[in-house]
């Protein structure tokens, strides 16, 4: 059985970061109306500055497994179906997935289950790690949050109109 560290969860948080900022300025690229490309320029580059808060946490020496092995596999499976994401690929699928949007709306669509799924993997990373390093991780998480709210509320705006 493989043994999964700290230390992978925060590379996998890098890619995340990574992927949604390259998405992102992809789709700020392509928007249309002011505000869209302000939104996803907005939020590319808040995904750079939790980029760096998930570098300096990579930095941390951590020499611990997550959890004991016979717990492991059960979370494993439930880890795998969390990054099974279309968004959570890597950086090329991000930008293939941003290449794609064909309108405002549908790119917001995507951007909200991004911000979903990326507040359901911190919040189990904020689980497993050290108290001192659970306010950067909650921190982060809220900072997620209010981007959800920002596209929930400018995609709402645009159906309505």
């Amino acid at each position: 059985m493989a043994i999964f560290r700290a230390t992978d969860i925060v590379e996998m948080a890098l890619e995340i970061e990574k992927g949604g900022e390259i998405f992102y300025r992809t789709v700020a690229q392509k928007a249309k109306s002011p505000e869209v490309q302000a939104l996803f320029e907005d939020l590319a580059q808040q995904e750079v500055q939790h980029y760096a808060a998930f570098e300096k946490l990579s930095q941390v020496s951590w020499d611990r497994s997550l959890m004991p092995a016979d717990q492991w596999d059960q979370y494993l499976i439930y880890l795998q179906a969390t990054v099974q994401s279309a968004f959570f690929q890597g950086q090329d699928k991000a930008l293939s997935l941003a290449e794609q949007v064909t309108d405002e709306k549908e790119a917001l669509r995507m951007a909200i289950g991004f911000e979903k799924e990326t507040i359901l993997f911190f919040h189990d990373l904020r689980d497993m790690v050290s108290d001192s390093d659970k306010k950067v991780i909650t921190r982060i998480v809220d900072e997620e949050k209010l981007h959800l709210r920002r596209l929930a509320e400018i995609l709402n705006r645009i159906q309505a109109r």
